[in-house]
This record gives C-alpha cells, sequence and structure tokens, in this order.
C-alpha cells in the first residue's frame, strides 16, 4: 500500500514537471516574437491652392459723343471718361493676362447707315486697380491693337521681378476713332466691341 502511494505521487509530480516545462516551451518562442515584430504604415498628406473666383463686367462703352455730319473725325483715348472700359476681378495671385478685341469696322445707324471706326492706333490700354478702385498709374500701358492683336501682360510688366499680381482687380480700356461723312443720317449709331481676356 505505501509503495502504490509513493508511485502516485512520484507520477503526480512527473506529470507536473512535463506540463511546467511544456507550458515554458510554448511561451517562450511567442514571447521572442513579439520582441521583434514591426509595423509599418502610410498616411497622405495634401494641400489645396484655390485662385480667386474670375468675373468680369462692362464699366461703361465706348462713347464717341455728339457729331455733326461732315465733322472732324473724333478721337478716343484709352482710360478717358469716354473710352469704354471692362473690369475683371480676381486677378490676385494671377501670372499673366492675354487680351485681345474684336472690332467693328462700323456703327450701324437708322436705315443701315454707318459711321466708319478705326482703331489703329493706341487706343487699348489697362491699368490695375488698387484697393480704393483706383488705377495704380504706374500699371497704364496702351497698345495698338490692330498691330498687336494679342497683347500679353505679367506682373513684371512695371515691376520687375513681380511673379503675381497684388491687386484683385484689372481694367482694360479702348478708344478709338469716328468718321461722319458729310451725308451722315441722323440718328442713334451703334456697335459691339468683342473682349476677350484669358487669365493665367
Amino acid at each position: 500500500m505505501r509503495i502504490v502511494i509513493r508511485l502516485v505521487r512520484t507520477l503526480a509530480c512527473t506529470c507536473r514537471g512535463f506540463v511546467a516545462s511544456m507550458l515554458l516551451l510554448i511561451a517562450a518562442p511567442a514571447a521572442l516574437s513579439a520582441q521583434g515584430t514591426s509595423v509599418t504604415g502610410a498616411i497622405q498628406a495634401s494641400i489645396d491652392i484655390v485662385y480667386p473666383p474670375l468675373s468680369g463686367t462692362g464699366v461703361r462703352p465706348l462713347d464717341f459723343g455728339i457729331l455733326i455730319p461732315g465733322a472732324p473725325a473724333v478721337a478716343v483715348a484709352p482710360m478717358t471718361t469716354r473710352s469704354g472700359e471692362f473690369r475683371v476681378a480676381g486677378t490676385q495671385f494671377r501670372k499673366s493676362v492675354n487680351i485681345s478685341f474684336t472690332l467693328p469696322t462700323v456703327l450701324l445707324g437708322p436705315a443701315a447707315a454707318a459711321i466708319p471706326l478705326n482703331f489703329n492706333g493706341n487706343y487699348a490700354g489697362l491699368c490695375e486697380i488698387d484697393t480704393t478702385g483706383t488705377c495704380v498709374l504706374a500699371s497704364f500701358t496702351s497698345w495698338n491693337p490692330v498691330t498687336t492683336p494679342l497683347f500679353i501682360d505679367t506682373p513684371a510688366r512695371y515691376k520687375p521681378g513681380r511673379k503675381a499680381y497684388a491687386y484683385d482687380q484689372y481694367s482694360v480700356y479702348l478708344g478709338g476713332l469716328a468718321t461722319p461723312s458729310a451725308t451722315q443720317k441722323a440718328g442713334r449709331y451703334t456697335g459691339t466691341i468683342g473682349v476677350l481676356l484669358v487669365i493665367n
């Protein structure tokens, strides 16, 4: 009886030791593996560059005033009270403005009567408009829209080294020359001038 008891106890001890050893053997590789595990990943970065929205409107028409049949030709210079003006908003931070016109050859009046127009001279002009709504005089320039049908303006034109426009508004002006004939019919004469601005 005593021997049996001793055998049972020995077996029990042996089993417990075996189980403990197995647990150590199983746990050890897991611990070693956890120590050497790394995780990599990535996150995205972004930025949106937004320019002010562009809009344009006619400020005033080109107005040759009241003419008398046979009177001398009437010339209107750009950026005067009678010159046409088209203003654009949203030019701040832009890098260039390409300007072109579709120029009429005549103004049409009563019974299809016409008054010839001439734009072959420095009748086109432009100016940057400051925050008070006033032309920055140093920025004003004029050109011949017939011999230079596409005028490309850049911020560095009058401020060397400047890469973008500082102000949000920009005006384009147009004058011209009207020559009524001696038999010109009385009445109102009108026409349409096309303005195309490509702003980059």
